[in-house]
């Protein structure tokens, strides 16, 4: 009987050896399998990714240096510009590309409508002063800077401005002063700072109105993800496949725009300076017309 039961132990002892050097070698090979495919996979990866970047290095110097599209991209005829923005600095750190590339236009006349003197931090009065100093740098002639300082639009990053309001402020400079072409934020306004979108919706209103002259067209400057956000150029390519009317900037000129961004000095701290590195902005800009058929289509999905 003991013989029997040791033989029967011995036989279940071998079996669960079996047992286990089957699920021991299955371990080790799933182990290894693993980790050579982690090893292809980062390969492939790397590979891809190099490629990208040299593809991106590529479209940009292919563009900005061997001038491959001159007018492709570009609005056409754009004779007396506006552009609409909610606080001083705006101007450089989101709308730079598309400023200093129409600058270099003779027949081009710039205004910039400022409609707030960036007082949240109590530096208003000093903030005025830095605006002149960045659109000189800029290409923007004095006389054709307004700065609007309202208590119906303080300057908040939580608060939306009254559209009708703003409006009418925008159309009374686009009758005025003959504007062609109107460029402001997009309902995203980029870092969604309530202010910027205040100025997408007035200029919507104007379209969907009907108040705006037949002589006048308006674009919103593209917001994008973070990730696209701070890509710097790597996010070239795929702008130009995404959209439709883009300003992109050669390295001499990104130093004009550092520049204009420094004059900001109340402004100019480590996190702006580091948005001024690598912040696709600043080589970049993708607009969009701002559409009636577009307007309705976001008023439907909205409600």
């Amino acid at each position: 009987m003991d013989e029997s039961r040791i033989s029967l132990m011995s036989i279940f002892i071998d079996i669960f050896h079996d047992r286990m050097e089957i699920v021991r070698n299955f371990y080790n090979t799933l182990v290894d399998e693993s980790v050579q495919y982690a090893k292809d996979t980062t390969l492939h990866l790397t590979i891809g990714l190099l490629l990208y970047i040299v593809a991106c290095v590529g479209v940009y110097f292919a563009t900005v240096y061997l001038k491959v599209n001159r007018t492709w991209g570009k609005i056409k005829s754009v004779k007396r510009v506006l552009f609409v923005t909610a606080h001083p600095d705006d101007e450089c750190m989101f709308f730079g590309p598309t400023i200093l590339t129409l600058a270099k236009q003779k027949d081009c006349g710039m205004y910039l409508l400022c409609l707030s003197n960036g007082n949240f931090e109590e530096k208003g009065n000093e903030r005025k002063q830095e605006l002149w100093n960045s659109c000189n740098l800029l290409g923007i002639p004095d006389s054709n800077i307004t700065l609007y300082k309202s208590d119906d639009m303080p300057d908040d990053p939580h608060l939306r401005w009254r559209e009708d309001v703003v409006a009418n402020i925008i159309l009374n400079h686009i009758e005025s002063l003959s504007i062609d072409t109107v460029i402001t934020f997009d309902k995203v306004g980029v870092s969604r700072h309530q202010n910027h979108i205040s100025l997408f919706y007035a200029t919507a209103y104007l379209c969907l109105e009907k108040k705006l002259p037949l002589y006048c067209r308006a674009y919103a400057l593209e917001s994008i993800n973070v990730v696209r956000k701070y890509s710097w150029i790597l996010d070239v390519p795929l702008s130009f496949f995404l959209s439709t009317y883009w300003y992109i900037l050669p390295s001499n000129e990104r130093r004009i725009l550092k520049a204009a961004m420094a004059a900001h000095k109340s402004q100019y701290v480590w996190f702006r300076k580091l948005y001024m590195a690598f912040s696709r902005y600043t080589v970049m800009n993708t607009l969009k017309e701002i559409e009636i058929i577009d307007l309705e289509l976001d008023l439907e999905l909205d409600d």
